[in-house]
């Protein structure tokens, strides 16, 4: 039986790519094993669904690009099909090799992330020109000497052995691992060698040879087809625990991003665009005088999600990754029988932080357009990356949580929900736009992240009148958005029974203080923030006036929630009893803030009506008296210096206590917390780096 004339090429030249395409996917395995992941590899189903999908996507990317060379090499440049088909194959394997090598450089020498890019343009300069010069050699080599000729049978029959040599290095590292390494990869080669003289005789003729090749690929494209193909959604599974002896069934975290205190109509009446959460508050304890820990997301979300101060947890730089010593809010409600997710949107916050810890889902943006299970060094994980990210908006975002919510009505359930509008760029939709004609004339976004915070751009009272609109228009829209959730709350009965804690991790400077945007500084435009806690039942308005910090909230949840902390001494003492009696007596805290990322560390504490502020390595000294000077107009310390040292000594108690903690927990930052190329990227577009 003779195959067509005519489809005998393209049959040979499909055969070329799914084989080239195995090659690649084993080399990425292989890489795999050098990985972090890979010293714990995956289970069997897991570890080949991976394989397969990686040699699926590289089959497609080599038949594709063979179709675009062909046009333009082999039907208008006269070039033989063989040549294209070897230049091309050549090319992805050495490029894939040295993009392999330089994913696991970046995992052990993170110092060179920033330079991930030029070097990935460099080593396809140099696989393209190998590439090119092999290609000619060969083919000069071929027209000069018929026997010189490339062999799909040798090629099949290395491939398989790489193949084999892969799914070996799986069974040592996975299941065989006390056994003699000579033994082990003694009996290996004997097999390969065994193998292959068998694959030589069975593939002895062209009609064999693709029955070998059609078997091979039947088996490894089945893998992927399950991953590829949408799933259905599996039912809500029993958690464990008795849901009627929790006094909380439900508990929802609600972080909105960089959202002002001062913006919110419940606590500014000067305002009028938050409806919602006017509403909302006007059902919860409203906390006057909540402070965040941080100026910026990082230290301020952890010191959330831990109960522990920056110092502490250490995520105060944007570069490291929670320690994996550091116990988590989320992983104590877990423990206690909560089903625990995370719908949200910061490139900060991504899994790399470790701050998924505890979290049974996470949904977490940006997250990438192509959703493939594929290793997470080589090729195919790079261009996966090139397909770009899903970055939605306040509205999209709002879209995962109700779906979720309709998924798990039936659980118990903590939910973390946080919302990156209205963080930088400011492109609030349409109907949210500044209403002045003015202006709205000067645009509708501002996205000048880096020039804003230099100082560079709106320096007029006209533009930073315009932008401050445009920042009140991004609030207005997460209200609408914050909303939409309470709304589907209702409509599924869980409003009620649900607690639900409403805050932001930080403020945002408007050039009160000459700064824009945040993490500069630690005035209260940053530090004082929004916190609203509606407990389950009977909705009852409360105004709190004691000052707390938003990093007792963990504590206060799991006190809530009569589910004990891992390590209860290292947390801040709940605020439980100011939601039960708001005026009630109970001692204030002095309440601690600091870990600006911009310019001189600072650290500041708010104690009986003062806030003190202090530079860490200057030594410069800033003391407000919040209830006279409320926008922190006239320093003191130099009027009031029995405050400036009260501020000094509980500043020095404070960072005593965490040393202790940090001791206690034996929480250590070490090189492998830092981030890689992509969380440099992603650093660079929030404006961080």
């Amino acid at each position: 039986m003779k195959i067509n004339a005519c489809v005998a090429p393209a049959y040979r030249a499909l055969t070329w790519c799914f084989l080239g395409g195995l090659v690649l996917a084993s080399m990425e395995a292989l890489g795999y094993f050098f990985t972090p992941a890979g010293e714990n590899p995956l289970p069997f189903l897991d570890f080949f669904d991976r394989f397969a999908t990686t040699c699926a996507v590289l089959t497609a990317v080599l038949v594709g690009l063979w179709l675009f060379l062909s046009f333009f090499m082999v039907w208008l440049g006269g070039v033989r099909t063989g040549m294209v088909l070897f230049f091309l194959i050549l090319f992805f394997i050495l490029y894939g090799y040295l993009v392999i090598i330089l994913d696991l450089l970046l995992l052990h020498m993170r110092k060179y992330d920033a330079h991930w890019l030029t070097l990935m343009r460099y080593f396809a300069s140099i696989a393209l020109i190998t590439s090119v010069l092999c290609s000619l050699v060969l083919g000069k080599l071929s027209r000069r000497f018929a026997s010189v000729r490339l062999s799909l049978r040798v090629f099949f029959i290395a491939t398989v052995v790489l193949l084999g040599f892969v799914f070996a290095v799986w069974v040592r590292y996975a299941r065989l691992p006390e056994v003699h390494t000579a033994l082990y990869w003694g009996a290996f080669a004997v097999a390969a060698i065994a193998g292959a003289v068998l694959l030589w005789w069975l593939g002895k003729t062209p009609l064999r040879l693709g029955i070998l090749t059609a078997v091979l690929f039947i088996v490894v494209v089945a893998s992927p087809s399950r991953t590829l193909i949408p799933q259905p959604s599996l039912p809500a599974m029993e958690v464990p625990g008795t849901s009627g002896a929790r006094p909380v069934k439900r508990v929802i975290l609600v972080i909105v991003d960089t959202l002002r205190r001062d913006a919110l109509g419940c606590y500014n009446p000067d305002v009028g665009y938050t409806p919602k959460l006017d509403q909302f508050a006007r059902e919860c304890s409203l906390f006057a005088n909540a402070y965040s820990s941080a100026p910026w997301t990082y230290p301020s979300v952890t010191s959330i999600l831990t109960g522990l101060s920056p110092r502490v947890h250490t995520l105060t730089d944007g570069k490291s990754a929670l320690p994996g010593n550091v116990p988590t809010l989320a992983e104590a409600m877990k423990k206690a029988g909560y089903h625990t997710a995370a719908v949200g949107f910061n490139g900060l916050l991504t899994p790399r932080s470790r701050l998924d810890r505890g979290f049974t889902e996470y949904h977490w943006f940006p997250q990438p357009s192509v959703q493939l299970r594929n290793f997470e060094v080589g090729l195919t994980h790079n261009l996966v990356k090139l397909c770009g990210d899903r970055k939605p908006d306040a509205s999209g975002l709002t879209d995962v949580a109700i779906q979720w919510l309709k998924n798990n009505a039936d659980r118990d359930f903590f939910l973390w929900l946080h919302y990156f509008d209205p963080h930088m760029p400011y492109m609030p939709p349409k109907e949210f736009q500044p209403q002045n004609p003015e202006v709205r004339e000067r645009g509708d976004r501002f996205m000048e992240t880096r020039a804003g915070r230099m100082g560079s751009t709106a320096r007029t009272a006209e533009e930073r009148a315009w932008i401050h609109a445009l920042y009140d228009g991004e609030v207005a829209y997460v209200d609408t958005q914050v909303g939409r959730v309470f709304e589907a709350l209702k409509q599924l009965n869980l409003y009620e029974d649900t607690l639900v804690l409403f805050t932001s991790d930080h403020g945002e400077e408007l050039w009160e203080h000459g700064r824009f945007e945040h993490g500069h500084t630690l005035y209260n435009e940053l530090i004082h923030v929004p916190m609203l806690i509606k407990l389950p039942g009977t909705p009852a308005q409360a105004r709190v006036e004691a000052t707390v910090s938003t990093q007792a909230i963990a504590p206060t949840l799991l006190e809530l929630c009569a589910a004990p902390a891992a390590n209860p001494e290292s947390m801040l003492p709940p605020f439980t009893a100011l939601l039960k009696n708001p005026a009630g007596s109970a001692v204030e805290q002095p309440v601690f803030s600091g870990a600006p990322i911009f310019h001189e560390p600072l650290e500041s504490v708010v104690f009986e009506g003062m806030k003190y502020v202090r530079g860490v390595l200057s030594g410069h000294e800033l003391l407000f008296n919040l209830a006279e000077d409320p926008e922190e107009r006239n320093s003191l310390a130099d009027r009031d210096p029995a405050s400036a040292a009260k501020g000094r000594q509980l500043l020095d108690a404070a960072r005593a206590a965490d040393e202790r903690t940090s001791a206690q927990l034996d929480i250590q930052k070490t090189d492998s917390d830092l981030l890689n190329h992509e969380d440099i990227q992603s650093l660079e577009a929030l404006g961080y780096l």
